[in-house]
C-alpha cells in the first residue's frame, strides 16, 4: 500500500469506527437496523477498492479490507434475510480469496505462495456453501485434501523446478480418496490396495520415463504385488487363514516377475539368481502346501548353501 494513502484510509476508518461506537452508546444507532451496518461495511469495502484502483491495480493488499468488509456486508444482508445456514459465512471467505488471487496474478514468480492460502480460503468458502446441503461430513475432509492438492499442483505448474510441490499434491490427492471411500461400507477396505497402487505409480513413471533408473521397478513391483494380494484377500477370493500358501505363491511370483524384468531387460546377472529362487519358491508353495511351515526354513538353507558354494567355487580364467 502507498504509505500516505494507507494512513489516510486507516485514519478515516478508525475515526469512523470511534464515531459509530460513540453514537451507539448515546443511543443514536439502533443495532436492530442491519441496513446501517450493510451500508457501513459496503462503504469501507468500496473505499478500499477505490484505493486499489488508484494504485494502478498493483497494490493488491488493498483487497484485504475490500474483501473482508465486502464479505461482511453480504453476510449481514444474508443474515437479515433470515438465511439460517452456514452459507451466510461464505462471502467472507470468498472476499479473502481476492487478495491472494490478485497477488499471484500480479507476480506469479514471486507470489506463488499465494496459491496455498488461496486454496484454503476456497475450501472454506465451498464448505460453508455446501455443508448444510450434503448428507455426510466425509466429503469435507476429502474436499480439503483435494483443494490442498490443487494448490500445490498450481505451485508446481508455476515453476516445474519445484518437484516437491508435485509430490505433496499427489500424496494429498491420494489421501483425499480415504474419506470418500469410508462411506462405501465394506468397499472402504479397498482403500488400502488403492493407496498401495498409488504409491507404486510414481515408481512406474520414473522407470518407464527414465529407463536408466532401473532400480525403480523394484519398489514398483513389490508394492503392486502386495496391493494385488490385499485386494484379492479383501474380495474373499483368497483367505489368509486357509490359503496362506497361495498368498505366498502369489507374492513370490510377483517378486519373481519384478526381478525377471531386471534380468531380461537390463541384463543384471544377480537378478537372474533372485528370479529363479523366487520362482522356485512360488511353485513349491503350491505343490508342497502340506509342508508349508517347513518350506521357508528349507528354502533359506538351500539359498545359503548355493551362495556358499558359489563363493568357494574356483573362478575360471
Amino acid at each position: 500500500m502507498n504509505t500516505n494513502r494507507s494512513g489516510l484510509f486507516w485514519g478515516i476508518l478508525l475515526i469512523g469506527a470511534g464515531a459509530l461506537a460513540l453514537a451507539r452508546q448515546l443511543g443514536y444507532i439502533d443495532d436492530s437496523l442491519p441496513l446501517v451496518w450493510e451500508g457501513i461495511f459496503a462503504g469501507v469495502s468500496l473505499l478500499a477498492l477505490t484505493n486499489y484502483a488508484l494504485s494502478g491495480w498493483k497494490q493488491w493488499a488493498w483487497l484485504f479490507p475490500a474483501g473482508v468488509f465486502g464479505g461482511l456486508a453480504v453476510t449481514v444482508a444474508l443474515a437479515s434475510a433470515n438465511i439460517d445456514n452456514a452459507a451466510v459465512a461464505s462471502p467472507l471467505f470468498l472476499g479473502l480469496i481476492l487478495p491472494f488471487a490478485a497477488a499471484y496474478l500480479t507476480d506469479r514468480s514471486r507470489n506463488w505462495w499465494a496459491l496455498i492460502p488461496g486454496g484454503v480460503m476456497t475450501f472454506l468458502a465451498l464448505v460453508t456453501l455446501l455443508v448444510d446441503s450434503t448428507g455426510g461430513d466425509e466429503w469435507v475432509g476429502a474436499l480439503f485434501l483435494f483443494m490442498i492438492a490443487i494448490s500445490f499442483l498450481m505451485v508446481y505448474l508455476n515453476n516445474r523446478i519445484r518437484t516437491w510441490a508435485l509430490i505433496v499434491a499427489y500424496a494429498t490427492a491420494v489421501l483425499g480418496l480415504a474419506p470418500l471411500m469410508s462411506t462405501g461400507g465394506r468397499d472402504a477396505a479397498y482403500f488400502g490396495p488403492i493407496f498401495l497402487f498409488a504409491v507404486a505409480l510414481p515408481f512406474f513413471f520414473v522407470y518407464f520415463r527414465f529407463p536408466e533408473n532401473w532400480w525403480a521397478i523394484i519398489p514398483a513391483g513389490v508394492v503392486t504385488t502386495i496391493a494385488i494380494i490385499a485386494a484379492l484377500s479383501i474380495s474373499g477370493i483368497i483367505r489368509f487363514e486357509r490359503e496362506e500358501a497361495f498368498m505366498t505363491a502369489l507374492l513370490m511370483a510377483g517378486l519373481a516377475v519384478t526381478f525377471a524384468v531386471l534380468w531380461l531387460r537390463h541384463d543384471k546377472a544377480w537378478a537372474k539368481i533372485v528370479t529363479l529362487i523366487l520362482a522356485a519358491l512360488a511353485v513349491a508353495s503350491v505343490f508342497f502346501m502340506s509342508y508349508y511351515q517347513i518350506l521357508w526354513p528349507v528354502a533359506i538353507i538351500l539359498a545359503g548353501i548355493y551362495l556358499f558354494y558359489t563363493a568357494l567355487r574356483p573362478k575360471t580364467a
